[in-house]
């Protein structure tokens, strides 16, 4: 068993995670991203006797509020412990996929070492009942009843051959290798158990999941929030750029608010709040099945032990 859960990281799913995982880390990166600088040119303040007007050349820059990004960063940081939770969650299904592969498998391959004894064991018993039929000894019914067994117990075997090798294939997957691996060759003992409770505050990793959900959505609120606050924008021009003696320059800036559509920025806010509890309700709900589980579990395991 030691050696086949070593072999556990070659699973396909790590690669999927490590995947997302780098994929969440470089958007945090991008959480500061501003907008698309702008270059202008216009021409204003024509009048009827000057037809040339001020031409002038510039720049342009539009900026969020700057809570905006920080809350973005967050929101992109918690998506990226998301994935690392997830690792934690990945272990223990790809352990327990191949404790389940690989005791059935060693169960089933015990089965069928039994059934070689027993076909031997069949084997003799047709042959003497053959010669005892051959010598007269007995009718010809025993020696029919001994072959029909022979052949129901040899169809056994063959059906537990199938599987033992549907088995494999499942193992195979879990371990991402074209190796059809056979368990120890020896029979097959009664497991011990020991119940392993998560000591403290501390979260089995399948609610550590759901409580990274819950960050994430408070997150979002933030994000929303954020998104609700005026925005600033800027302008800069100057003759000189074109080099116009004695030239005009200057700037202006800006300040947007949500003056229209109030209301759907703050359905947009309830929104994000509504998801942040849903999560919480969720995750409250996970942890209340996840205990009656485990104490049903153990329950289980302490009938079957009793037995």
């Amino acid at each position: 068993m030691n050696e086949v859960m070593s072999m556990a990281q070659q699973n396909l799913q790590y690669g999927v995670n490590a995947a997302q995982m780098n994929k969440a880390k470089v958007q945090v990166r991008s959480a500061g991203m501003l907008p698309k600088t702008g270059v202008f040119a216009e021409n204003e303040d024509l009048r009827p006797t000057d037809h040339t007007g001020i031409l002038k050349i510039g720049v342009s820059q539009a900026v969020s509020w700057p809570g905006l990004y920080k809350a973005q960063k967050q929101l992109y940081t918690e998506q990226a412990r998301y994935f690392q939770a997830n690792t934690a969650v990945l272990d223990l299904a790809v352990r327990r996929d191949i404790r389940q592969v690989y005791y059935q498998l060693w169960y089933l391959h015990d089965k069928a070492q039994l059934y070689h004894q027993l076909d031997s064991i069949y084997s003799s018993m047709t042959s003497a009942a053959v010669l005892r039929v051959k010598t007269g000894e007995n009718p010809g019914l025993d020696s029919i009843s001994a072959q029909a067994k022979q052949r129901e117990l040899q169809a056994q075997m063959e059906q537990l051959k199938d599987d033992i090798a549907i088995q494999q294939q499942s193992l195979m997957q879990i371990l991402n290798t074209g190796d059809a691996i056979l368990p120890e060759d020896m029979p097959l003992e009664k497991l011990g158990f020991r119940a392993s409770v998560p000591a403290g505050d501390s979260l089995h990793p399948t609610l550590a999941l759901q409580q990274q959900n819950v960050n994430i959505a408070a997150a979002g609120v933030a994000v929303a929030k954020n998104e609700n606050r005026p925005e600033f924008s800027g302008r800069f021009f100057s003759q000189r750029l074109y080099g116009v003696n004695d030239p005009f320059s200057g700037f202006s800036v800006t300040a947007s608010v949500p003056l229209f559509g109030m209301g759907a920025y703050r359905n947009k806010i309830k929104t994000a709040q509504a998801e942040a509890d849903v999560q919480r309700r969720q995750f409250e709900y996970d942890r209340q099945v996840f205990t009656t589980q485990q104490l049903q579990m153990m329950k289980e395991v302490e009938k079957t032990t009793a037995c």
